[in-house]
């Protein structure tokens, strides 16, 4: 099998309550424009470790990631561009932002997403679809038994179908 150079990233839909946590860009094609905490995958990381990584330095929270959220693809400049949101339940609701990436943050309810300047519409159906139903799957960490680090996200209904998994 090829492999194919890809753009990957990621963001953190964290929810306390019925809010999600918002920021707003202080630097970049972005500055300005508000949407979730989120950033790049680095060699050898696993997408899920990186949403956590980028939540701790952009608004200094920690947290568990309870699922996946949504995922979207794209080719653009004939480059593959992954984006993969995590549902994130924080540890703390305090944020401690780094100005030097993020201008300002709120917590938002379901009814304010609308009024929010949004870095893309997909960012916005991403915020949307965390607030109204969670995490849609369930993320099982097989690290252990595979001997490399290895999840696997699946619908709830679908997990007695992880035992197995084969790949």
């Amino acid at each position: 099998m090829r492999s194919v150079n890809c753009d990957l990233g990621v963001a953190a839909c964290t929810v306390s309550g019925n809010q999600i946590l918002l920021v707003q860009e202080a630097a970049g094609p972005h500055a300005g424009l508000w949407g979730l905490p989120k950033g790049f995958v680095e060699p050898g990381e696993l997408p899920f470790d990186a949403t956590l990584r980028e939540l701790k330095e952009e608004c200094g929270i920690e947290g568990k990631i309870s699922g996946l959220v949504g995922l979207r693809e794209t080719v653009k400049h004939e480059t593959i561009r992954i984006f993969l949101a995590y549902s994130v339940e924080p540890k703390s609701t305090h944020v401690r932002v780094d100005p030097r990436e993020i201008e300002d943050y709120g917590w938002f309810d379901a009814a304010q997403l609308d009024s929010v300047n949004w870095i893309s519409p997909t960012m916005h159906s991403i915020a949307t679809s965390a607030l109204s139903c969670g995490a849609p799957t369930v993320s099982l960490d097989l690290s252990e038994s595979r001997g490399n680090p290895y999840r696997i996200h699946l619908m709830p209904d679908h997990i007695n179908l992880a035992l197995g998994v084969s790949e």
